[in-house]
């Protein structure tokens, strides 16, 4: 059943078997999973069934880092959390992704890809997608020709997208029906009580935005508020551990991790519709999906890169006048001369009629239009960074809690791999009489230059990450908070590295695993 907070009698006490935080894309899938058990399970949402701007203002707060969306605008705070903005792409993670790389400091999860294959195959299920394609192998038998990349470069692999936008379409219904499953809305947890030895969970406190106040008692407890909610939550839960839930290494809130999107390459004297016939989307048995580029394990480690992924996209011609006008309003905005200024101007006034009208189109409230160009957008892993991190500010929200501070780092490796991938899709096109291919000046620069169009993809991953070592993550491979018998962490904050695949269908993975573990436990 789904029941409101906001109904129920101040200083109210709840108890269930499972308490599980949030009612994101983890919380949902593992309340589905976890009802089947027969055991008494306990959802608590911040928010409602709707958007609501002083629910979503919790999020509110700085970012001290490199350039990125607002935390209120990147994440949503009510029942199916940010899957009500999600755009269904899916794919699975590699092998690499999950091994200890020499080249890439802090790599390595204490699970194989071999053994999260099964529950990929169990969410893709219930993801509504069939099958989880792990590769490109299937394309020719569907009639679509895959072009013969040096396989040590590039190698083609299989986007698929989910119809399951969001979560709620299809599981609001099996969570109100469902006898042993209650779903509290408008209930924020605002502490974590540990026992007094700092080995269990006793009770969480939660409250809604009325001054309402209640508690929480289960046997076992699980968050699944995402990679920014998590962390402040253990960190501002301070009572018994000063440093916080779990924080005796101070890992919580370290190794915040994004995937860089970047449009950094332009299809120059190739036939567009050829590439947009094979590259573009396509539909199988009802099922949408796309052929995507990713990078070769041989140049990765050649180079010391990381995994990247490219796809096929539109966007405005970068020699445009209108995107130099805008870099330079950008660079004086903040107070700097724009890089390479003489060579912007020049693009201005060699495009004067194209940037009068698009400047029009500005003032009339439309978006920047006008000629497009085909080229490849990148999708990158982030190199596994401690000082990429969430930390809890003095300010605090209208629950009385601390708000976060975001600070998105990425060093001179994340920069170096957009540059080898760029040049590598340059490469082979150019190597297969595909046509010719351009690359953005700034994707060579210095790790300082992300260029104007670089940005995240509203990944967030990292924070408490998995290992095996208490001292190197949070939470074990079981994905149990290190040091806590009752307390456990579901969704993309365990991620122990982000590979270039988008992250539901792996946290969907990991949750069918976690479910797993938690009804053997009930049983």
């Amino acid at each position: 059943m789904i029941i409101d907070f906001r109904e129920m009698d101040d200083g109210t006490r709840l108890q269930a078997d499972i308490c599980i935080v949030g009612a994101g894309a983890a919380g949902i899938a593992l309340a589905v999973e976890l009802a089947k058990t027969g055991a008494d399970i306990l959802v608590l949402e911040s928010g409602g069934r709707e958007f609501e701007p002083a629910v979503q203002n919790l999020y509110a707060g700085p970012n001290v880092g490199l350039h990125y969306f607002d935390n209120d605008l990147s994440r949503l705070r009510y029942f199916g959390g940010t899957t009500n903005h999600w755009g269904g792409r899916c794919i699975a993670m590699d092998a690499l992704d999950f091994r200890e790389r020499a080249w890439v400091p802090h790599s390595g999860w204490p699970i194989t890809r071999a053994e999260l294959e099964p529950y990929y195959q169990r969410a893709a299920v219930f993801l509504n997608m069939g099958r989880a394609e792990t590769d490109a192998a299937h394309w020719p038998e569907r009639g679509i020709r895959l072009d013969a990349f040096d396989p040590a470069k590039l190698e083609n692999v299989t986007w698929q997208v989910s119809p399951l936008i969001p979560f709620t379409a299809g599981y609001t219904e099996p969570l109100e029906k469902a006898e042993n499953v209650r779903v509290v809305l408008h209930c924020n947890v605002t502490n974590i009580q540990a026992a007094e030895n700092a080995a269990s969970v006793t009770r969480l406190d939660v409250r809604n935005l009325e001054g309402k106040t209640g508690t929480v008692e289960a046997r076992t407890y699980v968050l699944a508020t995402g990679a920014l909610e998590v962390p402040r939550l253990m960190l501002a839960s301070d009572g018994v551990e000063k440093a916080g839930i779990g924080n005796r290494h101070d890992l919580v809130g370290r190794f915040f991790m994004e995937h860089p999107h970047a449009f950094t390459t332009v299809l120059l004297a190739a036939d567009e519709a050829d590439f947009l016939a094979r590259y573009g989307y396509h539909v199988f048995n009802d099922h949408e999906m796309q052929i995507g580029l990713a990078l070769g394990h041989p140049l990765q480690e050649r180079e010391g890169v990381l995994n990247a992924s490219a796809s096929l996209d539109f966007r405005i011609d970068p020699e445009a006048g209108i995107l130099a006008l805008r870099d330079i309003y950008r660079a004086v905005k903040a107070g700097q001369l724009p890089v390479a200024l003489g060579d912007k101007l020049y693009a201005v006034m060699a495009d004067i009629d194209g940037v009068v009208g698009q400047a029009y189109r500005r003032v009339r409230g439309q978006k920047l239009g006008g000629p497009t160009v085909p080229g490849f957008i990148l999708r990158t892993e982030q190199a596994p960074n401690p000082d990429s991190r969430v930390t809890l500010v003095d300010e605090r929200d209208a629950l009385g809690m601390r708000r976060i501070a975001l600070d998105w780092r990425l060093n001179e490796q994340d920069k170096r791999t957009l540059d080898v991938m760029s040049r590598a899709i340059a490469e082979e096109v150019g190597r297969l009489g595909l046509g010719r291919v351009r690359v953005d000046g700034w994707v060579t620069e210095g790790p300082e230059n992300w260029g104007p169009d670089m940005e995240g993809g509203f990944h967030h991953m990292g924070t408490t990450r998995m290992h095996a070592d208490p001292k190197r993550g949070v939470v074990d491979a079981d994905s149990r908070v290190h040091g806590y018998a009752n307390l456990y962490i579901a969704g993309p904050s365990v991620f122990t590295t982000g590979g270039y695949a988008n992250p539901t269908l792996t946290l969907v993975a990991l949750t069918m695993r976690l479910a797993d573990r938690l009804a053997a436990d009930f049983a």
